[in-house]
């Protein structure tokens, strides 16, 4: 087995890049152990009714191949775009064609209103917290952007897509705050990393 109504929201976005090597390794094994370490958690998966974490241990092999590559052979860049940085590894053959990783860090500060069914008023209560997202896009020479991967630091896997199928990751324990940032978060990441990938093939 391989080693998954608020008001008045703010959402500071600033980005720290740690190193310039690709982590999707170091990710892959941490969400793993994640995965075993919660124990509870719901699966959600497009291809299959009844999905399992076996299932999600097998698909994460593929990804620990691709954090395998070696790529002394690549081209590297980096750059910051608005709340990302992002890092790309270019190959010029290969199945593996492109690597985009792009890590954001996200403090929220909000105030949530609390409503009951019982005759009682709203309350409201202040969140803050922070968190460190990552996703990866890889690029293959049949289809670009076939796989995609989202974790957080803390909370763990997230999300996954292998061509057509998606999975998702919900748990049951979430961090705090995080069903308000990653709706967002997710939808912008997604958007910059394939308008990045179709950048690329069109300068082919």
């Amino acid at each position: 087995m391989l080693l998954l109504h608020w008001l008045f929201p703010f959402l500071f976005f600033y980005v720290q890049a740690d190193t310039n090597h690709l982590h999707l390794q170091r990710d892959v094994a941490k969400d793993v152990a994640k995965l075993e370490q919660h124990g509870r958690y719901f699966i959600s998966d497009n291809s299959s009714l009844s999905p399992s974490v076996e299932d999600v241990y097998e698909d994460l092999q593929l990804f620990a191949l691709v954090a395998n590559i070696n790529l002394s052979q690549a081209q590297y860049t980096a750059q910051q775009l608005g709340q990302h940085y992002v890092q790309q590894w270019t190959f010029p053959e290969g199945d593996i064609r492109r690597i985009t990783q792009a890590q954001s860090n996200v403090a929220l500060d909000t105030v949530v209103t609390q409503r009951y069914l019982e005759k009682r008023p709203p309350t409201q209560r202040r969140i803050t917290n922070d968190f460190t997202f990552r996703s990866y896009l890889i690029d293959t020479a049949s289809e670009p952007g076939k796989l995609f991967y989202l974790t957080e630091n803390e909370q763990g896997l997230l999300a996954y897509r292998l061509g057509e199928k998606q999975v998702e990751i919900n748990y049951s324990n979430k961090k705090e705050g995080l069903v308000d940032v990653l709706p967002k978060y997710r939808k912008q990441v997604e958007n910059l990393l394939q308008q990045l990938s179709l950048a690329s093939e069109n300068k082919k």
